[in-house]
């Protein structure tokens, strides 16, 4: 009888191969329709535009301008997800094509004698049933990520605040405040887009997201505010220096420009890159 020899080959040609990593999720584009791509581009001009009409009232009072203009921050920001940006598990191609018949033809219900009537009636308020289907399912998602951005974002952003330096017994209220419009501006696109998804998060507080409007907002967000805090300790004896007033102006900058500039062709879709290592094995996934 011949050697048993499977052993020393090692595995089995039967055993399966090792399964491949879980692939990132896309980066995720703006809505294809036309109002999404006009209000996609004039968003972040017009949270710059809030922030510099309400400047001179920040300085004068940021705890009572800062709570005032929070709710207006979020019906902004819910707007935008809800014209703008995909929800999580769904994509652009499946919701505009939702009340359309896959074939492209019409109904055979609708055909012969009276099938024009016919169909007016049901066509119509199949259409109206549709659109307001449409709107919950962007609506309910958008509220859960309102949600879950002041219940959980505000609380980690205020923490990771008071370690970086913002004031532990004192500016309390300014200091809570400062977090949540910091999480206003980056979390509600990103739980809107990837709800909960754990691959997607562990990508985030690894700074590994593939570049995109939702994920360079938040960056940006959290870059300009780091660059904001530059100032305060500065001796300059200006009033706009008290916290948190410059860390909320760079947070509010950082986040329109890293919300165009992810967009470019030159951006989109490229990670932050650490080391050279780093580099050279992602080309070795791509080759």
């Amino acid at each position: 009888m011949a050697p048993d020899t499977s052993s020393a080959s090692g595995a089995s040609p039967l055993t399966p191969p090792a399964p491949d990593d879980k692939p990132s999720a896309p980066p995720v584009n703006i809505l294809p329709s036309l109002i999404a791509r006009i209000y996609s581009i004039a968003h972040p001009a017009l949270l710059l535009a809030l922030g510099a009409t309400r400047f001179e009232a920040v300085v004068a009072d940021p705890t009572k301008e800062l709570l005032s203009t929070l709710p207006w921050l979020t019906l902004v920001q819910i707007f935008y997800v809800i014209v703008c940006l995909p929800p999580a598990g769904s994509t652009p191609s499946t919701e505009t094509s939702a009340s359309a018949p896959a074939d492209g033809r019409s109904s055979p219900r609708s055909s012969g004698p009276g099938g024009a009537v016919r169909h007016g009636k049901h066509g119509k308020r199949k259409q109206h049933a549709n659109s307001w289907a449409c709107i919950w399912s962007r609506l309910l998602p958008a509220l859960l990520s309102l949600s879950l951005t002041f219940a959980l974002a505000t609380p980690v952003l205020t923490i990771l605040l008071v370690l970086f330096g913002a004031p532990l017994t004192t500016h309390n209220s300014e200091t809570v405040l400062c977090a949540a419009h910091m999480a206003v501006l980056s979390a509600t696109a990103l739980t809107y887009a990837h709800g909960l998804d754990r691959a997607v998060w562990n990508e985030v507080w690894g700074i590994a997201r593939p570049a995109d409007a939702v994920w360079g907002s938040a960056l940006g967000t959290g870059l300009g505010a780091w660059f904001g805090a530059i100032p305060i300790p500065l001796d300059w004896d200006r009033p706009w220096q008290a916290f948190p007033i410059t860390i909320l102006v760079g947070a509010y900058i950082g986040h329109a420009v890293g919300s165009l500039l992810a967009r470019t062709p030159l951006v989109y879709g490229k990670r932050v890159k650490f080391t050279v290592e780093e580099v050279s094995e992602t080309e070795k996934k791509t080759n």
